[in-house]
């Protein structure tokens, strides 16, 4: 008995021991199954955001103003993952497309606008100019009607002292006719003078007109005035053109110089011949620069 107690004691030990370890082993599994089933929810949830994310990409690809930029989306991430991606790059390469003539059109609208101006400005001035030869036919046309009623009064004179000869002595005869002589070639130098006068005011007046009608935008004569430098004078600061009163040239005459497609400078006439014409080099623009043979534009 003895003996037998002590083998069922000594068999009870590893059980109890293998008891334990399946339990350690069991909640072990039990836990790495509650951690793996953790991570799977996570990974699902994370998974369920990003989809929903991008679906809300696609949505927004898909409207807004994706198709004002000519870029319609039609895709679906789910086919193709590199659909939302790559419109969103090519909506980029796009605007950054677009900034670009965005810009350039800004440029050009600047030149345009100082160009505007500046016609404004020689618009203002030549009808100014105008308005002055204007007034001054007026004021000619007002002398030379003056000088024709003193002619008509001379003449009246003249004729009421020829009446008055009858009968009178050769020596007052002569006196008379010398003090009315004077006073005739007086009057018709005069009279010359104020015609030459209104003559020269309608000449400039009419030329100015068709300058200012031909600096007009979309005018009936609109047109440009195009020639080149004949020489250069970099110490005096002033240059020579193959442009003159033929060509409708006035003195104060801005001109553009360009050598092709690139523009040097200013300049601005000062004397103008028949077919030549002097103009100074305007401030900003080197005479260094300048060379004979450049055209010059109006």
């Amino acid at each position: 008995m003895p003996l037998g107690i002590g083998r069922q004691r000594g068999n009870s030990a590893p059980s109890q021991i293998m008891t334990i370890a399946g339990k350690i082993s069991l909640g072990g599994s039990v836990a790495l199954s509650l951690a793996t089933a953790a991570l799977a929810f996570m990974v699902s949830g994370t998974k369920n955001q990003f989809a929903n994310q991008l679906r809300a990409v696609e949505e927004s690809l898909r409207g807004g103003k994706f198709p004002t930029l000519g870029l319609q989306y039609t895709s679906d991430f789910q086919t193709d993952q590199s659909q939302p991606g790559a419109a969103v790059a090519q909506a980029g390469d796009k605007w950054n497309t677009t900034q670009t003539d965005l810009a350039g059109a800004q440029s050009k609208l600047k030149t345009a606008e100082e160009t505007l101006t500046e016609q404004k400005a020689k618009n203002q001035e030549l009808s100014l100019h105008a308005e002055k030869l204007s007034k001054d036919l007026e004021t000619t046309k007002t002398d030379l009607e003056s000088t024709n009623s003193k002619l008509k009064v001379s003449s009246e004179k003249l004729q009421s002292y020829e009446d008055g000869l009858k009968g009178k002595k050769p020596e007052e005869l002569f006196g008379q006719i010398d003090s009315l002589s004077i006073e005739l070639q007086e009057a018709k130098k005069n009279f010359a003078e104020a015609n030459r006068k209104m003559k020269t005011a309608e000449a400039d007046l009419k030329k100015l007109q068709d300058v200012n009608e031909m600096s007009k935008p979309g005018g009936t004569k609109s047109m440009s005035l195009s020639g080149r430098i004949l020489a250069v004078n970099p110490t005096w600061n002033f240059v020579i053109l193959d442009l003159g009163k033929n060509d409708q040239v006035i003195e104060g005459l801005t001109m553009v110089i360009y050598r092709g497609e690139k523009m040097i400078g200013k300049v601005k006439t000062v004397t103008v011949d028949a077919q030549t014409s002097v103009a100074d080099v305007l401030p900003g623009t080197p005479a260094q620069a300048i060379e004979v043979g450049d055209q010059v534009v109006y």
